[in-house]
């Protein structure tokens, strides 16, 4: 256990999906990856019956107790009660101490580089540790995403959470618990992030999508054998008539986004072998899809991404739900020129890495 006199550090990498957007949360498979970009979460016992919590970023301190029941506040540090909550809820931590809690990120908040997971995981990844509780990065991972999206209410997949945990590049087929993952030592090299610069809460866009493919599932399944793994485009065309406009176009996106994960997951697979212009273009043929069948990128989105193929990236796609964020341009040996393009176009550029660490302690 920590001495009571130290403060001690967490962290956990924010995430860029390479291939899947929009798969998550309907059981297919994905690709993201952990960047280097962090939050980290500083923990020190503080001899009270609270935790009180500072965020260097966000200029704003919070405060609530251990003694009672635990209850979300509406506020920007439900994240942490959100954990406890779940943990509590599941029988892993009874023995809570006060605690102050410092937070601090390089990750843009509102980007689509996944903030929220990171600070999930660095503060799950912390309380594991001061605890002793003895979570697996695969049991926080889940954690992570049951306070999201079970307390919290927010409508993510497990995507997030598991790139944030695992780190690296992973293959994660999300039709589970347990879910199929496998990593990857791709040289994903010269990977620019381009921010747009435009905000905004994830949730509700999300929701009005998440509602159209779900409408069109059923309705589908109303008048044929239907399974979203295995549909091809064709059987789809066959059942236009029986579904409504905006769901058939949402569903050939998600056929068209899926299959081109099969495509690079199978190329990731190929050891020493990886076909990086291959790669590069499946990711502009995902942003095609994103733009227009799954609608949604914006403008300042599109404009990076053509800004970046212009300056020599191999391929270029948003990253997040959309609607404003982030998109992500691979250009090795084009970082340059591309971070150039990207802030001639209006955004803010950030050449990063891959990041093969999850949540960590810090030593």
């Amino acid at each position: 256990m920590n001495k009571t006199s130290d403060i001690q550090y967490y962290s956990a990498p924010g995430r860029v999906c390479l291939y899947g957007e929009h798969q998550d949360y309907l059981k297919l498979k994905v690709v993201p990856a952990a960047i280097n970009l962090r939050t980290i979460v500083g923990i020190k016992d503080n001899g009270l019956e609270s935790i009180r919590v500072k965020s260097r970023e966000m200029g704003s301190s919070d405060e609530f107790s251990i003694s009672k029941k635990i209850n979300l506040a509406k506020n920007e540090f439900d994240y942490l009660r959100a954990i406890i909550i779940t943990m509590q809820k599941e029988d892993l931590v009874d023995n809570l101490t006060g605690l102050d809690v410092t937070i601090e990120s390089s990750i843009p908040i509102g980007s689509g580089l996944s903030s929220s997971a990171a600070l999930l995981v660095a503060w799950a990844t912390a309380l594991n540790d001061r605890f002793q509780l003895d979570l697996n990065i695969e049991k926080i991972a889940l954690l992570c995403f049951k306070a999201e999206n079970h307390i919290l209410g927010v409508n993510c997949g497990i995507m997030d959470q598991y790139s944030s945990s695992l780190g690296g590049i992973i293959g994660l087929d999300c039709d589970g618990p347990p879910y199929e993952i496998s990593k990857y030592t791709t040289d994903f090299s010269g990977l620019i992030i381009g921010d747009s610069c435009v905000r905004r809460s994830a949730n509700e866009p999300l929701t009005v999508l998440k509602n159209q493919l779900y409408s069109g599932i059923e309705n589908l399944q109303k008048v044929t054998p239907f399974n979203l793994k295995k549909i091809t485009f064709e059987e789809l065309k066959r059942a236009k008539a029986s579904i409504a406009p905006n769901e058939y176009k949402r569903l050939h996106g998600t056929i068209v986004i899926r299959d081109l994960t099969e495509e690079a997951l199978r190329n990731l697979a190929k050891k020493n072998t990886h076909n990086l212009p291959l790669l590069g273009e499946l990711l502009t043929k995902q942003q095609d899809a994103l733009r227009d069948l799954l609608e949604v990128s914006i403008p300042e989105l599109d404009n990076l991404v053509i800004a970046s193929l212009k300056a020599g990236a191999l391929g270029a796609k948003l990253t997040g739900a959309g609607y404003g964020g982030c998109i992500i341009a691979l250009a090795p040996g084009k970082e340059k020129e591309v971070a150039v393009a990207i802030e001639n176009a209006g955004g803010k550029a950030i050449i990063c890495q891959v990041d093969p660490e999850g949540g960590k302690k810090e030593k």
